[in-house]
């Protein structure tokens, strides 16, 4: 009887593959297909940008599934939720009836929430409920924590114990969190934490260094339950990282877990296998070590992710030693970009330092296109209006601005473009980030120069509630921190006396220490209106009393990506610089709100950075900022002489394969474009371009601002 059983079975799954062959088989190239039909044993899949890789990997897991291998025993791992979520949709369209009943079954989505899965499953089993409970720490819990742990006790964290809390070091917490982050996803242990650190940023100095090893055992020792000062009940905390390294550590450690997933998983298929991380990889491997079907899928010359701790060398570089009779499979043909683009990006990404054997040259499948244009402007805001003006010039003749695309490498380069697109009646949606004047940063100092203008004002409340907590260095130390109870308060007495919030601060009633804290706040309000008639010199005011400071405190300067906050107040520095007074400038603000206001999406031109850019495409893109100092960016520039005269090669290796990623986000026209002067440095032109030799023989077009020539000609 359980032959016949077996043998209806195998019929069912002939069918099925037989009626799904030819939709999964359908306008795939002969790469692809042998993708596509790769038997048992582990492959890795070059697929360069544009070349169906998701489609091929899609259909791939559609086939297994269609030959009978259970759905439970198939592991995808890819890069977001969203890819996962998207990859399920599609998988289920392929599949037909029943297919999401199907999918629910598959182990799909992120590293991370596979981890938590499986942790979940065997801490109960190993620890029992009580031992094996945790909770996940969200980044509100460790920004909160790494804030406690750098910062004075007496102020952060009075009466907690130190440590682990009230280093008292000036520190960015997100720069701390994030070097953490990095090194745990290397695979290095707190023990390791100085060579971790000088393998991860050779640029550091021994005093950030030690300050980091120091911070690293801390934030480990506050997330057990005794130092845990958030839970509501005592708890063990993990982290994003932790849900991996913990997951890595079971699989080592326990053999009857380990042989339990090594037999339950029959495929593994990974997607964006250049931005997963060591430990990553070595979950990955140890999974596939009984069946060996290993399929992973990427490209080492889009790998952007190192600030997160992922390695192309570590992953994608390892495949062949660790499986030497690993099938490598090239995906090479790009549908998206014309034959130009592609020349163009070959060229960049062939002078990267990666191993041959990785390297992928690209094929397009299209006709040549337009040539790429390259622009040199005089400063950020001709090169702005100047992507603007061809814009609107495109949307006048009835193009849709969907198709087109404005990339850049950090979120404060966004600050002219947004301005000169309102002032050309662009319509944009910028992706991943608020818009210039609605970062908290950006409002915070405007909040200032308000009140360096006037204080009795519902604009002047506004700014009061804004920046009342911002301490200044008057008294050599932060004074105490007044909270929302106190601006409650504050706006109870000022509606019962019919006073401004200013106003009620100078004549209202409080306690002694807030007495300090708000003379402090109206000291700091005097100086800024005291710095000079321009909204630039208050601004710089109260950046060098004590914001920037506050900032790196609360905040931190570095976001994700590189993004800076102090870009941002340096960019707004700027903008407020080309106007006589401070109202002046925040009339202008005002309008730069109001424009923006309300506005719906529809047809507008995206704008993002470029690691926000990666698995996208669009006909048109312009390239922003292509400048030395930019692409590749400062921070990640190292040296061998402090003259700054020679360059580290393996420095940019990360800021190339960005700028190669931006310009294969072109389909028809890319545009690369640089200021020759922003803020207050003197740029020149990267170093990319040269390499991008077919560029050279182009003529190149200088753009003057708008505003000298019309000065030359009034003269």
């Amino acid at each position: 009887m359980q032959v016949t059983l077996e043998a209806i079975s195998d019929d069912l799954n002939a069918l099925r593959r037989a009626a799904l062959l030819p939709s999964l088989e359908a306008g795939l190239n002969e790469d692809q297909m042998r993708a596509l039909h790769h038997g048992e044993g582990p492959a890795l899949v070059l697929a360069g940008a544009g070349s169906g890789k998701t489609t091929v990997l899609t259909r791939r897991i559609a086939l297994l599934l269609a030959e009978g291998v259970p759905a439970e025993s198939i592991f995808v791992a890819t890069f977001t939720k969203k890819a996962a979520d998207q990859m399920g949709e599609r998988l289920a369209a392929l599949l037909g009836e029943g297919g999401e009943a199907i999918i629910e079954k598959l182990w799909i989505g992120t590293f991370h929430a596979h981890c938590l899965r499986l942790l979940k499953s065997e801490f109960t089993t190993l620890y029992g409920k009580q031992a094996g409970f945790f909770q996940i720490a969200d980044e509100n819990w460790q920004v909160r924590v790494a804030k406690a742990i750098l910062g004075d006790k007496d102020w952060m964290g009075r009466g907690l114990p130190s440590p682990p809390f009230g280093l008292n070091v000036a520190f960015d917490p997100k720069s701390a969190l994030s070097a953490v982050s990095a090194v745990k996803n290397r695979g290095f242990k707190v023990t390791e934490a100085e060579r971790a650190f000088r393998e991860h940023e050779p640029n550091w100095g021994d005093g950030t260094i030690q300050t980091l090893c120091k911070f690293w055992r801390c934030y480990e020792q506050a997330k057990l339950a005794k130092f845990d000062i958030l839970a509501k009940k005592p708890s063990r905390r993990l982290d994003f990282d932790d849900l991996l390294v913990e997951t890595l550590e079971l699989l080592q450690e326990q053999p009857e877990i380990r042989a339990k997933y090594q037999a339950k998983f029959q495929y593994l298929l990974i997607d964006e296998t250049q931005d997963t991380s060591a430990v990553q990889w070595e979950i990955a491997r140890i999974l596939s070590a009984v069946h060996r079907n290993l399929f992973i899928v990427g490209d080492v010359g889009q790998a952007i992710y190192s600030f997160r701790g992922c390695s192309p060398e570590a992953t994608v570089g390892q495949f062949a030693s660790a499986f030497p009779n690993g099938d490598i499979i090239r995906l090479p043909a790009n549908y998206r970009s014309s034959a130009t683009i592609v020349r163009v990006a070959n060229e960049l990404i062939g002078n990267s330092g990666m191993d041959s054997r990785y390297r992928l040259e690209m094929a397009s499948t299209r006709d040549h296109g337009a040539e790429p244009v390259t622009l040199e402007h005089e400063d950020a805001e001709g090169e702005a209006k100047h992507v603007a003006e061809s814009l609107k010039a495109h949307k006048d003749s009835g193009e849709s601005l969907k198709d087109c695309a404005v990339l850049f490498r950090t979120n404060a380069y966004s600050r002219a473009l947004e301005e000169a697109f309102v002032a050309n009646g662009v319509p944009y949606v910028l992706e991943g980030a608020l818009g210039f004047y609605g970062r908290k940063e950006v409002r915070d100092l405007v909040a200032f120069l308000q009140l360096s203008v006037e204080r009795d004002s519902p604009a002047a409340d506004e700014a009061v509630k804004r920046v009342i907590n911002v301490a200044s260095k008057s008294y050599g130390k932060p004074t105490h921190y007044l909270g929302g109870a106190f601006i409650a308060e504050l706006e109870t007495q000022a509606a019962r006396h019919g006073w401004s919030l200013y106003k009620t601060l100078t004549n209202g009633q409080f306690k002694t220490w807030q007495g300090l804290a708000v003379r402090d706040f109206r000291e700091m309000v005097k100086q800024v209106a005291q710095a000079g008639e321009s909204a630039e010199a208050r601004m710089r005011k109260a950046r060098e009393i004590g914001y920037d400071d506050w900032l790196l405190r609360e905040e931190g300067h570095v976001e994700d990506e590189g993004n800076s906050r102090l870009d941002n107040l340096e960019e707004l520095c700027v903008s407020c610089a080309a106007f006589p007074t401070a109202q002046d400038f925040l009339n202008f603000v005002a309008a730069q709100n109001k424009a923006t206001e309300n506005v719906e999406a529809g047809d507008a031109v995206e704008m993002m950075t470029i690691h926000r850019a990666k698995g996208l495409e669009w006909p048109i893109v312009f390239v922003v900022g292509f400048a030395f100092g930019m692409i590749p960016h400062h921070r990640s520039l190292r040296w061998f002489d402090e003259e700054k005269t020679q360059l580290q090669g393996d420095s940019i290796e990360e800021e190339r394969r960005l700028a190669y990623v931006a310009i294969t986000r072109a389909k028809e026209h890319v545009t690369l474009s640089w200021p020759l002067q922003h803020q207050t440095r003197v740029l020149s032109r990267s170093p990319f371009l040269k390499e991008m030799v077919s560029l050279l023989a182009m003529p190149e077009r200088v753009v003057k601002k708008v505003e000298t020539e019309d000065a030359e000609e009034t003269a």
